[in-house]
């Protein structure tokens, strides 16, 4: 695993994976890494073997880049884009997150307002999980080597910040919310108080390393 600048890296049960990305730079992550595009940190992953997770972070800017890939078509189950009962329980999960504040790997932070839900977000969000589920891989950066923020921005959403946060392998919203909270980097993604709005969603392919893949899209409108 290649450090690019410096994180909490943390390992928990199955995979995940946080970053985000300001109008200044580029931040990805993957398996146990964690990354901040504002002078962050962002570390890459190597994928398979073993179950992970990792931290998020934030970045502020008009028009930057983020991680990401986009394209779909896989086994698609409990997809934000399809399942409304999934983004309704991201979105309470989040927010009750959110309502009473986290300790992210030591780091108290306090209660924020809630997040309220995007479409154009949780589309990003699918097209990325479609992608690394049809292709087969765990990062940040997608196969045409765009990042979150360039993903967000090709969605046509027009942002002052931008998060994400991946994860791979867990079955539940649940699960998959246990794993970023536990996670230094993920849980600060979750309780930015710079991000308004954000969507996720789910894909799967059976024939994939891990099954399912999540991604969490943070931001906020310019």
């Amino acid at each position: 695993m290649r450090i690019l600048t410096v994180l909490i890296l943390s390992m928990f049960a199955l995979v995940g994976c946080g970053g985000s990305d300001g109008g200044s730079g580029d931040s990805s992550t993957s398996h146990n890494g964690s990354s901040v595009s504002n002078g962050g940190s962002s570390e890459r992953p190597t994928t398979g073997g073993g179950d992970q997770t990792t931290g998020g972070s934030t970045g502020s800017g008009s028009d930057g880049t983020g991680t990401g890939s986009n394209t779909g078509g896989s086994d698609q189950t409990g997809s934000g884009s399809s399942n409304q009962s999934m983004a309704d329980e991201m979105l309470a999960a989040v927010n009750a997150a959110r309502a009473q504040g986290q300790d992210c790997g030591g780091t108290w932070m306090p209660a924020v307002a809630p997040l309220t839900w995007d479409s154009t977000l949780e589309q990003t969000a699918f097209l990325h999980s479609s992608d690394m589920a049809n292709y087969d891989y765990f990062s940040h950066t997608g196969l045409d080597g765009s990042s979150p923020s360039q993903r967000v921005t090709a969605q046509g959403y027009s942002w002052k910040t931008v998060g994400e946060n991946i994860a791979a392998g867990q079955k539940t919203v649940s699960a998959v919310m246990q794993g970023w909270l536990e996670s230094p980097g993920h849980c600060r993604n979750i309780m930015n108080g710079s991000f308004t709005q954000m969507g996720a969603a789910s894909d799967t392919n059976s024939g994939s390393t891990y099954g399912i893949y999540w991604t969490q899209v943070f931001a906020s409108p310019k």
